[in-house]
């Protein structure tokens, strides 16, 4: 059995916006579920600390730091239409952040096999310079600068499958070839945050290293394993990652309420069991996840038991059936596009 570390923090229950969808009931159903099934009995837990301002400014301007700094200490307020802060934001965001790289550090020095880092706020929404999408800083592109600076790290793969494409992990990385950074998403010409296309596909000497994976709507787990397997291991395989960092956003489940997008409980464990295999082949196992979305709070309960239990060892049910035309066509259009870039088998 794997040794696996959970990273959570009770204050990250401290960022609390009445009636918004990320609310603190998302971490409280899922410790309350794990508790339950005895989690804690075979998992450690870990609590982080805030992350440095030097660690965000890796990432962020100074700029985007400091008005995120003020405007929590005059007391917060509306960012836009979806993010909000309050008087203790920065303070929970560092933390969340923090969060991403304790589960980095277990992971690289040793103490752990594997690493599930239990945030919020959320962060991959976030750029360089801006905050969006109910993210303030971006904790796994935060979490992946210090893990490459203190280790040496030369090739990373970042895999995003939250509802949304991962914007703002894109803005950071999109001229750095040393981060392979794929996010499968529902298709953004309907969708928020109406970027996340297959032609944006990376920009100068990181051309070719952002990739999209922008699916239908009513996408299932037989899409999401058929694009895995035919498109998205062959171009990790190519890149022979020393780390592999997943952002998972249980957004795409069929129960939540966001998405269009009709993922199972099933799917989560499978694709972290798809992973798990990836990192022993790769990379001695490295593997670390990150929580984004998720707003049906049973629904994401279950799904971040499914992946702790495929952190685990345990194995989830192959999927069967068809593959949609337009699934089909999406590969197809990948490999064309990709294929110049990366050996794809």
């Amino acid at each position: 059995m794997a040794k696996t570390s959970l990273i959570y923090h009770p204050d990250y229950l401290k960022h609390d916006i009445s009636g918004h969808c990320e609310c603190k009931e998302r971490l409280i159903r899922t410790m309350d579920f794990f508790q339950e099934k005895g989690v804690f009995d075979f998992c450690k837990l870990v609590t982080p600390k805030p992350c440095t301002e030097e660690d965000i400014l890796r990432c962020h301007t100074p700029e985007h730091l400091n008005y995120i700094k003020s405007l929590c200490a005059q007391g917060g307020g509306a960012i836009d239409g979806d993010t909000y802060a309050q008087p203790q934001t920065y303070e929970i965001a560092r933390l969340a952040a923090g969060g991403d790289i304790t589960a980095g550090q277990q992971v690289m020095y040793g103490k752990s096999d594997n690493a599930y880092a239990l945030v919020r706020p959320p962060g991959h929404h976030a750029c360089k310079n801006h905050t969006m999408g109910f993210c303030y800083f971006n904790n796994a592109a935060i979490m992946v600068r210090l893990l490459q600076e203190d280790y040496g790290l030369e090739r990373v793969f970042l895999f995003d499958w939250d509802a949304h494409a991962a914007n703002g992990t894109m803005d950071i990385f999109r001229d750095d070839p040393t981060v392979l950074n794929v996010s499968i998403h529902q298709d953004p010409h309907y969708f928020y945050p109406g970027t996340g296309f297959v032609e944006q596909t990376g920009e100068g000497d990181g051309e070719g290293y952002t990739i999209n994976v922008p699916v239908q709507a009513g996408s299932a787990d037989v899409d999401y394993t058929y694009l895995l397997d035919k498109f998205v291991l062959p171009v990790l395989d190519d890149f022979e990652p020393e780390l592999i960092v997943i952002s998972a956003g249980m957004d795409s489940h069929k129960d939540d309420p966001i998405s269009g997008l009709r993922l199972s409980d099933n799917a989560y464990g499978k694709m972290t069991e798809i992973f798990m295999k990836a990192a022993k082949k790769h990379c001695n196992g490295r593997l670390i996840i990150e929580l984004e979305g998720g707003y049906d709070v049973d629904a994401l309960a279950r799904s971040n038991y499914n992946i702790v239990r495929a952190l685990q060892g345990e194995k989830f049910r192959n999927v069967r059936g068809p593959v949609p035309a337009s699934t089909l066509m999406l590969a197809r259009k990948l490999k064309e596009t990709f294929g110049k870039y990366h050996d794809i088998k």
